[in-house]
């Protein structure tokens, strides 16, 4: 499998932790040896290391050192557009009434993160929307939305949106869509966000990463989401394959 492209660091971390879900890895097995996984990938060593340093600092890999690479934590990693239950039908399952607000929408310079993920440059800007998902009236996710710059996000009335992301990226692009790729892991809440979710900085929350990519495998959207799961559930549907 050979990876190119600017978004090639990006792509190694995507097939890494595909490889420790599809392998069924859990926590303390051991990843192939760096000259193998290099090899498999058709990458540098120093690309891979990277990928490496970014996966250790997320909690997913701890790397010691004369010894190997090992699983620290398990990633949650789905890889088709129908396995995220929408948001509506999150909040519904739950008994409440979604209710979607666009707390802010314009364009932005990214984190590194959201660029490395987009394959920008540095004083590249990209629309930025804030959203809040609510159930009756108790804010239960946030969502940051970056998205990909040559898409027209002005077509959309913002104010008026009904949450459902896959359906504008897939009117408004020529290619198809074809995965969404998510990690899922607790964490504290963030002093900046809990503001909008209602709740002391630090609370325990379920953190989610979504990128979105379209068949040529570029990445259009990627999202940070805070889920406040005290009140409502992440489901989550896995697609059986059998042929």
């Amino acid at each position: 499998m050979a990876i190119n492209t600017s978004t090639r660091l990006h792509q190694v971390k995507a097939y890494l932790l595909n490889y420790i879900s599809q392998n069924h890895l859990q926590r303390n097995d051991q990843l192939p040896s760096e000259a193998t996984m290099a090899k498999m990938l058709g990458v540098s060593r120093n690309t891979l290391r990277e990928a490496y340093i970014s996966l250790e600092n997320e909690g997913i890999i701890v790397r010691r050192h004369g010894i190997g690479t090992f699983v620290a934590h398990s990633p949650v990693i789905r890889d088709s557009l129908n396995e995220f239950s929408p948001f509506a039908q999150i909040i519904q399952d739950g008994g409440y009434t979604p209710i979607f607000q666009t707390l802010a929408m314009g364009p932005e310079i990214p984190p590194a993160d959201v660029r490395d993920v987009l394959g920008i440059s540095t004083d590249e800007t990209v629309p930025h929307i804030k959203r809040l998902v609510r159930a009756d009236q108790r804010p239960v996710i946030y969502v940051d939305d970056y998205i990909a710059p040559f898409i027209d996000v002005t077509k959309v009335d913002w104010d008026t949106f009904d949450g459902s992301m896959v359906r504008f990226l897939a009117a408004s692009l020529d290619t198809p869509l074809h995965q969404i790729q998510s990690s899922i892991r607790a964490a504290a809440l963030d002093p900046e966000i809990s503001q909008y979710l209602e709740l002391a900085e630090g609370t325990p929350i379920l953190s989610v990463r979504s990128t979105i990519y379209t068949v040529d495998n570029r990445p259009v959207m990627y999202s940070k989401i805070c889920f406040n799961s005290d009140i409502v559930e992440l489901n989550i549907v896995r697609m059986l394959r059998t042929a």
